[in-house]
């Protein structure tokens, strides 16, 4: 279990595989994530010719269990009136799922029932990343009345935001591999601030890659900083020149491009990763195959992204051309999926 754990664990860390070409005649199923292909090799598992995506109940982070608190406290930190109706009473919640979804937000979930005094009882099977029909249980807690209704917006909310995007990102994950197997999906930092680490676990539960964290994970010289520092070929290698002097080689660099030209110069100032923004499939195509050809003229492994302006409508067209794609729709137009908690007062009480 320890090597699943450092396979997801991987997939969070960097905003893509350093892996070879697909289009260098490297076999595709090297770009899907590495989990996915840990498990088709063992299992040789796949729904519908899309490779089944195993997910690991990822363990929360001191960082993420601080903002779950303070989620909790924005919602409940000035008491519940109502609380008194119920002082001494233990009770049961149960969660159940009332749309179709990819389950994400179940370890959230659970740090926030036990951070109250709640024991749980997870349905087997029900696990982020895992699909989920309508009306399917997937959790229930034990413990003090007050406390269920105290944390049970908030796990909804949770639970609803989530699995919202998770579904999305699988939906778009499904498509790119229909319309060319091994590219990826991913989400970008198009996140809502305050709650951009859990969309970010709920896109990797959909089976996407989050992109970047923040700032620091990763040097992307976007067409602003190309404005300040003066456009040109030239304020591209400067660019880089400077990000390498500073950081040395471990950083990946990345550079936003609108047209050939620009693609031509991230090439040829060593670029790690060429983000063509804002083409039209037609001219994604044709400045794809220049730079990747560049590329193998200098000798240099490029990992290349489109982004902008695509959806779930649009990807196919794009997919073929790229090794990434990257979508904010994934965060910032996923629909909710619904979910209710249900109180029962009925319960024996173990003794241990």
């Amino acid at each position: 279990m320890d090597e699943w754990k450092d396979l997801r664990e991987a997939d969070r860390q960097v905003p893509y595989a350093r892996l070879d070409l697909k289009h260098r005649g490297v076999r595709a199923r090297k770009f899907l994530s590495r989990p996915t292909l840990f498990f088709r090799f063992i299992h040789g598992g796949r729904i519908n010719s899309i490779p089944v995506h195993y997910s690991i109940m990822m363990e929360l982070t001191a960082k993420e269990m601080e903002m779950l608190r303070s989620y909790l406290w924005q919602d409940a930190g000035g008491g519940d009136p109502t609380g008194v109706f119920f002082p001494d009473q233990t009770g049961k919640a149960v969660i159940t799922a009332e749309e179709d979804c990819v389950l994400s937000g179940i370890v959230p979930a659970m740090f926030l029932f036990e951070e109250e005094g709640c024991r749980l009882e997870r349905v087997p099977g029900a696990v982020d990343g895992s699909l989920c029909g309508a009306g399917s249980e997937i959790m229930t807690a034990v413990g003090p009345t007050a406390s269920l209704f105290k944390v049970e917006r908030t796990v909804l909310n949770i639970l609803s935001r989530m699995s919202g995007i998770a579904t999305m990102a699988q939906e778009a994950s499904r498509l790119a591999e229909e319309a060319s197997p091994g590219t990826r999906v991913a989400g970008t930092r198009k996140t809502t601030p305050g709650f951009h680490l859990f969309e970010k676990r709920a896109l990797i539960d959909g089976g996407a890659l989050p992109h970047r964290y923040d700032l620091s994970s990763l040097a992307m010289i976007k067409d602003n900083h190309l404005k300040a520092l003066g456009e040109g070929a030239e304020s591209i290698a400067a660019a880089v020149d400077m990000i390498r002097e500073l950081r040395g080689p471990y950083m990946l660099i990345e550079v936003e491009v609108e047209d050939i030209s620009h693609g031509l110069a991230a090439v040829e100032a060593g670029a790690d990763i060429i983000m063509f923004d804002n083409m039209s499939p037609r001219k994604l195509k044709e400045a794809s195959e220049k730079v990747r050809e560049e590329a193998e003229r200098l000798g240099r492994n490029l990992t290349l992204e489109a982004s902008g302006g695509i959806t779930l409508e649009n990807l196919a067209k794009y997919a073929p051309h790229v090794d990434v794609v990257s979508m904010g729709c994934l965060t910032q137009k996923a629909l909710p999926k619904s979910f209710k908690m249900e109180y029962d007062s009925n319960i024996e009480i173990c003794e241990d």
